[in-house]
């Protein structure tokens, strides 16, 4: 007899669940159709991995539609987003061009939302162009954070293996080569040596002016001076049209390029730090939206269950 009331009011308990399920069930799907909502269509130029229909649509947090549908644009490149959005919202907003909407990571989960959000400077200007007319209002859409630090990093990759660095150090060697020879050149030595001896004259000259007083002679200084004059001027004339002078032309030459080359490479390398201090920027602000709201990596709200195919747009 135990068997059988303990029978009967499992049996009780699984048809109140089931309908109490059923209920809920019902009531949640029927209250979408009571819901005041219009369309409003955006457009990524990125992968939409993880975001599915009926995955919430944000204003800086505040729920305020979700995803009715994701498709292929018209062109085969975009990705079409189609979101139904509460009236209110849309008739607040949908004059507003500085609202943008991006993709979000719903927690851990690997799950996306689309959030939109007020932006301004260089965001505004990166929403792809559509060459087509869309079929609802449209909200643009900037990259995503992590889109951007993606970006940002293929870029200083490219600039980095564009950067002629086996050409510089090519340059450099050779101009060192250059230097080297020129160095080793026995007319640079004689060079050295006609100074050493101008030196050694004018040392004489001073010398022999001391002794003037004491009448001596200064005919070999002056003698020794204008054999100093005369080599010194072999000299430089050897270094204006001779052969010292045109490798003395071809080294400075061979310097100016190779300043020119390390000028473009310091260029590159100021475009990549601007480049990084921007992504650093991105950082920083998803750094500040986590510390703001932490319990969003751990505690965000799931995305609905997907509705129909079939149901009415």
């Amino acid at each position: 007899m135990a068997t059988e009331t303990h029978k009967v009011r499992v049996g009780m308990f699984v048809i109140v669940a089931t309908v109490l399920g059923l209920g809920t069930a019902i009531w949640l799907g029927a209250s979408r159709f009571f819901e005041n909502t219009t369309y409003l269509a955006t457009y990524f130029s990125e992968s939409v991995q993880g975001l599915e229909p009926g995955a919430a649509v944000k204003y800086r947090g505040v729920p305020a539609g979700r995803v009715k549908d994701i498709t292929i644009a018209p062109d085969g490149d975009l990705i079409e987003v189609l979101m139904s959005i509460e009236v209110e919202f849309a008739d607040s907003v949908r004059e507003d061009e500085t609202l943008r909407a991006t993709l979000q990571l719903s927690g851990i989960t690997g799950l996306r939302y689309v959030e939109i959000d007020r932006h301004a400077g260089e965001a505004l200007q990166r929403s792809p162009q559509l060459s087509f007319e869309p079929p609802y209002p449209l909200i643009p859409s900037t990259p995503s954070s992590i889109k951007a630090i993606q970006e940002a990093l293929e870029d200083i990759y490219v600039r980095i293996m564009s950067v002629d660095v086996v050409g510089a150090t090519n340059d450099l060697r050779a101009t060192l080569q250059a230097a080297d020879q020129v160095l080793r050149d026995e007319r640079v030595q004689r060079v050295l040596t006609n100074l050493a001896e101008i030196s050694d004259a004018g040392g004489r000259v001073t010398h022999n002016l001391e002794k003037m007083t004491s009448g001596v002679n200064l005919e070999p200084a002056v003698a020794d001076l204008r054999q100093a004059a005369g080599e010194a001027k072999a000299l430089f004339a050897d270094l204006r049209d001779g052969a010292t002078g045109k490798q003395v032309r071809g080294t400075l030459a061979e310097v100016d390029g190779l300043a020119r080359t390390t000028q473009q490479l310091i260029v590159a390398l100021q475009y990549t730090m601007e480049r990084l201090d921007r992504t650093a920027g991105n950082l920083e602000q998803l750094t500040e939206d986590v510390r703001q709201q932490p319990s969003r990596l751990l505690f965000s709200e799931p995305p609905p269950a997907r509705r129909p195919a079939d149901e009415s747009r």
